[in-house]
């Protein structure tokens, strides 16, 4: 048998009792309950070098990558992955604000001081498909994500816009799909089945808790309440667009949340809407960092979030990635109304942080500088993540806030094995539930 070494990426715990033992593996994903007797074989094997005599086991554990070969190195693996996923030309991404205007003005907005007025004028759409046309060879999907601003303000551009780049991908058979990140004021029955028509398949809705702490915090530009129309609307459209619904919390509100649990319990909702908690942050300085949880504390009140609301914490289970988001894959985008590029949707409407411009033709790039800070980060250099067994799921965290110099952890990082053996409990739970119906 060839000499193996266990994975630098293994999680192992003993919580579950009952001659359980879990193990995660972060690089391959792989979650599994082992007997004691088959993992006493995994330890003596690493202890003494006795070779593991249930084949089944070996296989499965090479398998799952609990153990490696001796002479590979998972670093360099997990850095092959890391830069297949954000120079893969493939996949595209576009985040498009059709407009910087928005209706409300939520107390933590990163976009303060950097709202717009107009929509995207034509001469600038025309911009931008010539822009998609020109980044569009070798590609095979295309995303696009609506933003803003308040993106339903600038609906017309979005059905515009979205007709002529579902044309260009199925006249090049590539696959296309698009989202929404809307505040949801204006998200009426009428403009869902619009948005529906443009294929938009997702939607992502903020609500910061019940109506009297959520109106204070995401108020109209007058200061009048939001909640109840959003809530409205919610209703209205739940059975047309699947709605993600963003819970922001900080320490003014974390003890609110169920709240709005109870609301859509209520109402009967939870079938429709996925809702989660979102981590408010001091973005571009625009909101106190003292009320902001550390990743530490927000992993902590997550957990508790998820399971006193019966979540079920498959749908948050710890993956690895290729790349971490849109701002350090090299065909990934953000363009505001008046055509600025930038690499990250939290700079959007800052012009001192765009690296172009699409209305400038082929000369659309003016500060490859940034695009390198955001995609040249090497995490298998840095003491902090190489020795992290989470860099798989990680990797380097992300970058906008690495070039802030602020926190960058993987918040599952400080919960993990609370996390894990939960997930494994309740997927043990549902294996056998299946298994009675049978």
């Amino acid at each position: 048998m060839m000499k193996l070494k266990p994975s630098e990426y293994n999680f192992i715990y003993d919580d579950l009792g009952k001659d359980q033992i879990v193990m995660y593996n972060s690089f391959t994903g792989a979650l599994a309950v082992v007997k004691e007797l088959q993992y006493a074989q995994f330890t003596n094997y690493l202890e003494t070098g006795e070779e593991i005599k249930d084949k089944e086991f070996l296989d499965n554990l090479l398998k799952c990558g609990y153990l490696v070969p001796e002479d590979i190195d998972e670093r360099f693996l997990v850095k092959e992955r890391m830069m297949h996923g954000r120079y893969n030309h493939s996949r595209m991404s576009l985040t498009i604000a059709p407009t910087m205007a928005c209706n409300f003005r939520c107390v933590y907005c990163f976009e303060q001081g950097h709202y717009g007025e107009r929509l995207m004028d034509e001469e600038t759409q025309k911009n931008l498909m010539d822009f998609v046309k020109k980044h569009i060879a070798g590609v095979k999907s295309l995303y696009v994500t609506w933003f803003g601003g308040e993106p339903l303000i600038g609906m017309p551009v979005i059905e515009e816009l979205s007709r002529q780049l579902i044309e260009l991908c199925e006249e090049k058979e590539i696959t296309y799909s698009a989202g929404i990140v809307t505040n949801g004021y204006l998200l009426t029955k009428e403009n869902a089945e619009r948005l529906k028509d443009c294929k938009v398949g997702q939607v992502q809705i903020t609500i910061d808790g019940p109506k009297e702490i959520h109106d204070v915090r995401r108020p109209l530009v007058n200061g009048k309440g939001t909640y109840d129309i959003i809530m409205k609307n919610i209703m209205d459209v739940k059975e047309v667009l699947p709605i993600s619904l963003r819970i922001n919390v900080d320490y003014d509100n974390i003890a609110e949340a169920n709240k709005v649990m109870d609301f859509l319990r209520e109402k009967d909702m939870l079938k429709h809407v996925s809702p989660y908690l979102g981590l408010v942050e001091p973005y571009n300085d625009n909101y106190q960092e003292d009320k902001c949880f550390s990743d530490e504390m927000y992993s902590k009140y997550n957990l508790k979030f998820l399971m006193d609301n019966h979540i079920p914490l498959q749908k948050t289970y710890p993956r690895a990635r290729m790349n971490h988001c849109i701002a350090d894959a090299c065909n990934g985008w953000v363009i505001d109304d008046t055509g600025k590029i930038y690499k990250c949707w939290n700079d959007i409407g800052i012009s001192e942080k765009a690296i172009g411009n699409i209305n400038l033709g082929d000369n659309y790039l003016q500060r490859t500088d940034l695009i390198e800070k955001y995609s040249s980060f090497e995490p298998t250099l840095y003491d902090e993540c190489k020795e992290c067994k989470l860099l798989p799921i990680c990797i380097g965290g992300c970058p906008h806030s690495r070039m802030e110099g602020r926190r960058v952890c993987e918040q599952r990082k400080f919960y993990m094995q609370e996390y894990l053996v939960e997930c494994t409990k309740a997927l043990l739970k549902q294996k056998h539930e299946q298994q009675n119906c049978k």
